[in-house]
């Protein structure tokens, strides 16, 4: 996966809702997604694309969650809310 891609995808951005609350979004770069993960061994990188995408190439270590079933496959994120979660898609489209 290019390096442009990636950057793409990050780009991207998904929101997470709970019952009560939305979940504040910030934008990061590759490289910022890279100190992040390099610093903080906890971070979980859930793709959110389709599991075909997720299939065809995807960041090392990331979890596929399709943004469709993020409620239903709730339970595969931390419990621990302290545990930085980082989403990725297609990009801003």
């Amino acid at each position: 996966m290019t390096k442009a891609r990636v950057f793409t995808f990050l780009l991207g951005f998904m929101f997470f809702a709970t019952s009560a609350a939305v979940a504040q979004v910030t934008v990061i770069s590759a490289q910022d997604l890279k100190v992040r993960m390099h610093v903080d061994h906890r971070t979980v990188l859930v793709d959110t694309r389709m599991p075909e995408e997720y299939q065809a190439g995807h960041i090392p270590g990331a979890v596929n969650i399709p943004a469709e079933q993020m409620k239903a496959e709730k339970r595969r994120l931390p419990k621990n809310k302290s545990v930085p979660i980082i989403f990725y898609c297609r990009g801003m489209s």
